[in-house]
């Protein structure tokens, strides 16, 4: 099982909101080269990525979490 973001998502929310990934890095309490991997798809890494996504963003992890088999 491989976990992915819904980086189309994350991205349109982004512009929205007038947010970069360096304000999510600093909002969201985590590192912007983990921000830049999970935005890239290389990983989701640090079990705190997506909870950073969602405090910055407004999402649910839900809505931007995307199961592989």
């Amino acid at each position: 099982m491989k976990l992915k973001l819904d980086t189309k998502k994350i991205y349109l929310k982004m512009a929205e909101c007038g947010i970069t990934a360096t304000e999510i890095a600093k909002q969201g309490g985590i590192s912007q080269q983990a921000v830049s991997n999970a935005l890239n798809g290389k990983r989701v890494g640090k079990v705190k990525v997506v909870p950073a996504f969602c405090k910055v963003l407004g999402f649910e992890a839900k809505d931007i979490v995307i199961i592989e088999d």
